[in-house]
């Protein structure tokens, strides 16, 4: 396990140096090295990763799973080895700063509800912009309302959280952590990757500077 320690170090200082505080650092050690002896002597591969950290993080305390699988997507090369891959990511979009904190629910009926209780309504433009083309577009009524159902949520998660796209991928992990059995997550990617370029481009007034929402 000496390797996978080695390269937890070199994720912590790369996050540590780019500004994570030393609270964030010494937490994403703590879940990590819990992960950790459920990787030893596991071969090389996404599927194979991707499907030991899916287990763990279902065995984990629904508040954690998304901050899990962050730090989980993130020490990923590191646990390869390919430091260039690092590099590639660091100079595009960086790693997360910040452990979320966001409002998980049992499931996704139970968070509508939870929205519906507390008169959540602080939806940024980017919502109806984007309803808005598809109905230019000329897509039925009963899918506009549906993706509209998928969207409210997200952004209901992605409330006061900083506005940028690691913020994004953390709130989608928890959408997606919500979906159903009958529910696609599939579908549910595609329409979220197809609305980013909304959410970014079209914001809240008071986060046009990048200020946490």
């Amino acid at each position: 396990m000496s390797q996978s320690v080695a390269a937890l170090d070199a994720y912590l200082q790369l996050i540590a140096r780019q500004g994570a505080s030393r609270q964030t650092v010494d937490e994403r050690r703590r879940l990590l090295l819990k992960l950790l002896p459920h990787l030893a002597q596991l071969p090389s591969g996404s599927d194979s990763y991707r499907a030991v950290v899916d287990g763990f993080v279902a065995d984990s305390p629904r508040e954690r799973q998304v901050l899990l699988l962050t730090c989980a997507r993130e020490y990923y090369y590191f646990w390869l080895g390919n430091m260039k891959k690092v590099v590639e990511i660091t100079a595009r979009a960086g790693f997360t700063l910040f452990n979320p904190v966001i409002p998980m629910a049992a499931d996704l009926a139970e968070l509508r509800r939870r929205m519906a209780e507390q008169g959540f309504s602080r939806f940024p433009p980017s919502l109806d912009i984007y309803l808005g083309k598809l109905f230019e577009d000329g897509v039925d009524d009963a899918l506009i309302r549906e993706r509209e159902s998928l969207l409210k949520p997200l952004l209901y998660l992605l409330d006061g959280l900083p506005f940028n796209p690691g913020s994004y991928r953390m709130a989608v992990d928890a959408l997606l952590l919500h979906l159903g059995p009958a529910d696609d997550p599939g579908d549910c990617l595609r329409l979220v990757r197809e609305f980013f370029y909304y959410w970014q481009s079209f914001p809240h007034a008071r986060q046009r500077g990048g200020e946490a929402g």
